[in-house]
């Protein structure tokens, strides 16, 4: 039967994550035991396990609403996804360090490329890209490495070990000579924890325990204060499926050499610091930084921009940003294949009743792709009446089990499984309405978006330039423990979930479309100051 057949091949390919991160390494006396990590996982393979009875996401349950072109169907948003997805990992083949859809680098250009092609397939004939330069400058590493430096007295033929998933973080300066320092292992870096612990002179190893995502971890910030205390450098061991890479400068500590390394480089940092303790030898243990970074100017960026004529002049913007650090399943290609889904499902339907802008933003990771749009186009925001933001929308759900310690039991442990359920979202609304938020209630009981119980005026992400103008903004957005990292490739996307998001954002759109402008704006008085930030 076809149904026996395609469950055995998904049964096949929903595997334990991270290539050799899975497998128990053979034992040896190197290290105290432990051993060694392996290569930043597998871009291929699933990022999580499912177990032995594979369920997968739970199915569109709803009457789904009439969709003549088919734009709204999952395999097309989820080949589109994928199409974005690639742009990232052009620029890895093309032996960028720091790899993605990098605004400012050749990768976010041909995404807007691509998507605005996309848009005038569609028949939007006005679609077209926006350059603009970023000034700010673009923090880039050109080389680097995190070497733990074997000692034959932790274990005959223990030799240095370089730590594969290790990424710097931005506006760390080029070292003029590799720094070598003992380690010190300061926990999640509570101010208990420091109070306790002398890090001079020394490399501090934090361990980043992701809150839902590394977005709400508490040790945003701890690199920052050990580096304050005296410590050297810092390396942040987020304690993630598999080994990835990750990329956030809230984990940096200015100037200083500050890394991110991934869950089973952060095991087995762990490990050889405890076994290096309890055998009297924690001085002897020790790792060596190296690092070379440029800060590039006047670099380029791009916004892509489609505008689909309604009845009315008034307007509602689409935004989804196209930048991303590593793959960007996520952050944002999701968003994008919505964005793209629901330009071409009206683009091909009936004429809406607002118009509607579509704007593929440059992003917010480096550049800042609204605040270009919104200096570029005052007519379009004097005329704007919500902004909608497609971001981070259809991720599936993970939990962890615990992780043990890989000297007893390998690198399969803390295993990451996969949800029936996608990532439970935050519904974020400023400037807005009872009315706007009782639409947006809908995405929980008519279309099965799992969403926080309220609507929040926090609205991390591509919104804080659209807020600033004082126009109502919402969006419905999740971050997951891939968030940043190389983990957050299309594995990790659900494409019932695409779906779900899709129709609920279309009857978003049409029922924005049918009401008046009090319904929708919030009173002058009444307009929070909500924050509006990276995401």
């Amino acid at each position: 039967m076809a149904w026996i057949k395609g469950l055995a091949a998904t049964a096949v390919a929903v595997v334990l994550a991270g290539g050799a991160s899975a497998q128990q390494a053979p034992r040896n006396p190197a290290w105290f035991g432990v051993p060694a990590p392996g290569p930043v996982s597998d871009l291929d393979r699933p990022t999580f396990a499912q177990g032995d009875v594979v369920v997968g996401p739970t199915p569109v349950a709803f009457k789904k609403p009439a969709d003549p072109s088919g734009a709204l169907g999952g395999a097309r948003m989820m080949a589109n996804m994928r199409a974005v997805t690639n742009f990232a990992r052009e620029s890895r083949a093309n032996g960028e360090l720091l790899w993605g859809r990098i605004a400012g680098m050749p990768a976010q250009k041909k995404t807007v490329e691509w998507g605005v092609a996309q848009l005038k397939s569609y028949g939007i004939a006005n679609a077209h890209s926006e350059e603009f330069t970023y000034e700010r400058g673009l923090w880039l590493p050109r080389s680097f490495e995190v070497k733990l430096n074997g000692d034959p007295s932790f274990g005959a033929g223990t030799g240095d070990i370089v730590l594969r998933s290790a990424m710097p973080i931005s506006q760390a300066r080029s070292l003029a000579a590799a720094l070598t320092a003992p380690l010190v292992f300061v926990g999640r870096g509570s101010p208990a924890e420091l109070a306790n612990i002398d890090v001079r002179g020394k490399i501090a190893v934090v361990n980043v325990k992701p809150d839902v995502a590394l977005v709400a971890s508490r040790e945003r910030g701890v690199a920052r204060e050990v580096v304050l205390r005296g410590a050297v450098g810092v390396i942040n061991a987020v304690e993630s499926p598999g080994n990835f890479q990750y990329f956030d400068g809230r984990y940096g500590c200015g100037e200083a050499p500050c890394f991110l390394v991934g869950g089973d480089d952060g095991a087995f940092l762990e490990a050889v610091i405890a076994r290096a303790a309890a055998a009297g030898k924690p001085a002897s243990l020790k790792a060596t930084l190296s690092l070379q970074s440029e800060v590039r100017t006047g670099t380029k960026a791009y916004n892509g921009v489609g505008i689909i004529a309604g009845k009315s002049d008034e307007v509602i913007i689409v935004n989804a940003h196209t930048d991303s650090w590593f793959d960007g399943a996520n952050d944002n290609a999701d968003g994008v294949a919505v964005a793209l889904g629901l330009a071409e499902h009206y683009a091909k339907g009936p004429k809406p009743d607002r118009t509607l802008v579509f704007v593929l933003s440059a992003g917010h990771h480096t550049a800042n792709g609204p605040a270009d749009f919104i200096a570029k186009h005052p007519e379009i925001i004097e005329k704007t009446v919500m902004v909608i933001n497609l971001e981070h929308v259809a991720q599936i759900a993970v939990t962890q089990a615990p992780r043990l310690d890989p000297g007893t039991s390998g690198y399969g442990s803390g295993t990451w499984n996969g949800s029936t359920a996608e990532m439970t979202k935050r519904a974020g609304a400023v400037n807005t309405t009872p009315f706007v938020k009782q639409l947006m209630a809908r995405a929980a009981s008519q279309y099965g978006v799992v969403t926080t119980y309220g609507v929040s005026d926090q609205v991390p992400g591509d919104l804080g330039a659209y807020v600033r103008t004082g126009k109502p903004s919402m969006q419905i957005i999740a971050s997951e423990v891939f968030y940043h990292s190389s983990g957050d490739n299309p594995s990790t996307i659900s494409q019932p979930g695409l779906e779900r998001a899709a129709f609920f954002f279309r009857d978003f759109i049409n029922a924005v479309g049918k009401a008046r402008k009090d319904q929708l704006m919030a009173p002058a008085g009444a307009r929070p100051a909500a924050a509006g930030g990276e995401g």
